[in-house]
């Protein structure tokens, strides 16, 4: 008689009802309907606790220690201002007070008789140069000085003895990059002092000083952003404090230019030009103040108002040039022919 055959699968290791039971636990542990033995609850809530005391204790101590690196960087800042202020701030307070003076209710042109114009040009000085209608307040001047730059104007207004082209030299971002004696100038080039000085590198200066770095600093949420500050400070202390005090202590005249819009408002932006309020207004004719100030008794030597309108005649054969190439070209005449008026009003011959 022929013995009935087993399946043959594979063999459960130990005992059925064992195995079966760890199964049932798994399945209750995954849906969790049993909770796990052997670590108390309470366990889990003091540790809990304790991560969020460490977490407060940390966060106490960073943020201490992030306040008093601030402290030490205003405690520096109010060093610089005492150093520097009496040397600089009285200049930009009476420069500001000028600027606002011209920018008002017009009072005429005035020349004062015999005004040298040949010691204005050759003379160390200072130069600023805005919108009309960012000259009403000293906060919308020391903001709108970022855009101040050597123009036509100066070009044709100043002497430059063997001037390069302030475009071109070594980039920098700060003096402390430049070899001794260069600045930073406002082309972010490392050049000679420019001649006149440019106002707009004294407002870089002063904005150590300002509200508005104060309010970043106080913002800083990490030693290293703090750390960049303190750099920052000690950067213009060392090194554009020292060049501005010195060209600011020599200098003889002042010299102002306030652009005001054309009767049909500010020329539209050229596509892809990049350009500035102020070099939209510069780019086409337009009436403008002009004042120049004797530094040594505040005296005002010329009030006078023209236009900066003038006429570009290219000479010889001439290729096509770009919409931005020809809206500088416009800058510069208009520029150079305020310029011309002014020299004219103080009485020098131009044949």
């Amino acid at each position: 008689m022929a013995t009935p055959r087993r399946d043959v699968g594979v063999r459960e290791r130990g005992l059925p009802s064992v195995n079966q039971a760890k199964a049932e636990q798994r399945r209750a542990v995954v849906f969790g309907r049993v909770r796990l033995s052997g670590v108390p609850p309470h366990f889990w809530l003091w540790s809990l606790t304790a991560i969020g005391l460490f977490m407060v204790v940390y966060w106490r101590i960073a943020e201490g220690h992030l306040e008093s690196l601030k402290a030490q960087v205003m405690a520096k800042q109010r060093a610089v201002a005492r150093t520097i202020g009496p040397s600089i701030l009285p200049f930009r307070d009476k420069i500001e007070g000028w600027t606002t003076e011209l920018a008002g209710p017009y009072l005429g042109d005035r020349v004062t008789p015999g005004a040298p114009y040949e010691e204005i040009r050759q003379s160390p000085g200072v130069y600023l140069r805005l919108r009309l209608a960012n000259a009403k307040t000293a906060k919308d001047i020391r903001k709108a000085a970022r855009a101040s730059l050597h123009d036509g104007f100066t070009s044709c207004m100043f002497l430059h003895k063997d001037a390069g082209d302030p475009t071109q030299g070594p980039a920098c971002r700060t003096t402390s990059q430049c070899s001794p004696g260069k600045l930073c100038n406002e082309w972010n080039v490392c050049a000679d002092p420019p001649i006149p000085y440019n106002m707009r590198l004294a407002y870089r200066t002063l904005r150590v000083l300002s509200n508005d770095w104060t309010d970043e600093l106080h913002g800083a949420t990490s030693e290293l952003a703090v750390s960049a500050y303190d750099r920052d400070l000690d950067s213009v202390t060392r090194y554009d404090v020292r060049i501005a005090a010195e060209i600011l202590a020599r200098s003889k005249y002042f010299t102002l230019v306030l652009d005001q819009e054309p009767a049909d408002g500010l020329p539209k932006e050229l596509p892809d030009a990049g350009e500035t309020p102020e070099e939209r207004v510069q780019r086409v004719g337009h009436p403008a103040r002009v004042g120049i100030w004797d530094l040594s008794d505040g005296h005002q030597v010329l009030r006078l108002r023209s236009d900066a309108a003038g006429d570009f005649v290219a000479m010889g054969r001439r290729k096509a040039q770009p919409p931005e190439i020809l809206a500088a070209e416009a800058r510069q005449v208009n520029g150079c022919t305020l310029a011309l008026a002014v020299r004219a009003a103080l009485g020098h011959d131009e044949r």
